[in-house]
């Protein structure tokens, strides 16, 4: 069974007793894995053997802006690779904490950035409420600064954000170790909407490679329209994620409409991008990126 069918087989049975019962528009296959043949078996994850610890990298926009990223490799070759995005009142720090989770490898104590280590002690940067992930289980991750942002160049108008979304995609679909076939990505704010915008921007170019966007409060941020986006990535595997009362974002959510999508309300709640990443909430937000993980990069769960 190789890396993808491992994770997958893990999210369906974490996610499907516990997170599905309340959100009715998502639903499990109850297709049961395939038994293991000699061919499957040949098909058993390598290793990759690089070290855990993340990888600065450099890169561009189209128009030049010069950005930085850190790359969490998995612990397998040919990995699927999640793209975070952040929202404007952070920067790539708001996903450290969250990409050391999908990567997966904490026994072995990979490093964590120092410009981090000061960024906080909100809900997102405390691991310790995160689902456990299975220990065959290593998604690779990468991060970075949108321009006027950490460590990438200043100066810039919001609406030129979405060519460093576009850009984070083909610079992860060139990282070691990373299938350029299964690339997804997950945002809050200004990044749900560059998740879902960079995909579609890359597929357009490349005739594929990204298979889904979940959004944590999209809003037409970066001048494309979140509904007009989510129709054109058809039929990949989409996830709006809104506080009922964030009205903007439960508006943006409730407007798209297409096959193998999907949005969540928190009823009551005005809690907008990374605020949506909380402990208090049910389901909990943590379980439905891991359903995401599933829908984007599996088999066993679908939409629909």
């Amino acid at each position: 069974m190789n890396v993808k069918a491992r994770t997958v087989r893990f999210l369906f049975n974490l996610t499907c007793g516990m997170v599905l019962l309340s959100l009715p528009v998502l639903a499990c296959s109850t297709a049961k894995p395939a038994p293991a043949t000699a061919s499957s078996v040949s098909n058993e994850p390598v290793l990759s053997g690089t070290s855990a610890d993340p990888q600065r990298v450099e890169f561009q926009a189209e128009d030049g802006r010069k950005l930085v990223g850190y790359y969490y490799p998995s612990k397998y070759v040919d990995a699927p690779i999640m793209i975070l995005m952040h929202w404007a009142q952070g920067d790539l720090c708001d996903w450290s904490d969250i990409a050391l989770w999908l990567q997966n490898r904490a026994d072995e104590n990979p490093a964590k950035l120092e410009r981090c280590a000061n960024a906080g002690g909100n809900s997102w940067r405390d691991s310790s409420w995160f689902p456990p992930m299975a220990s065959d289980a290593s998604i690779a991750v990468f991060i970075f600064d949108f321009r006027g942002y950490g460590e990438s160049e200043q100066g810039g108008d919001r609406p030129d954000m979405v060519k460093d979304a576009w850009a984070a995609f083909k610079t992860a679909a060139g990282l070691s170790g990373v299938d350029a076939k299964q690339m997804a990505a997950l945002g809050a704010s200004i990044g749900a909407d560059g998740a879902a915008d960079g995909c579609l921007l890359y597929n357009q170019e490349m005739g594929g490679g990204c298979v889904g966007a979940l959004s944590f409060s999209p809003g037409n941020y970066l001048g494309m329209q979140y509904s007009t986006v989510i129709a054109d990535l058809a039929p990949i595997a989409t996830l709006c994620i809104a506080g009922e009362l964030d009205g903007t974002s439960a508006q943006a959510c409730a407007g798209a409409d297409r096959q193998y999508y999907a949005h969540r309300n928190y009823p009551g709640s005005a809690a907008h991008g990374m605020e949506l990443i909380s402990p208090v909430l049910d389901p909990s937000p943590m379980a439905l990126i891991q359903l995401f993980i599933g829908l984007a990069f599996g088999e066993d769960v679908q939409v629909k």
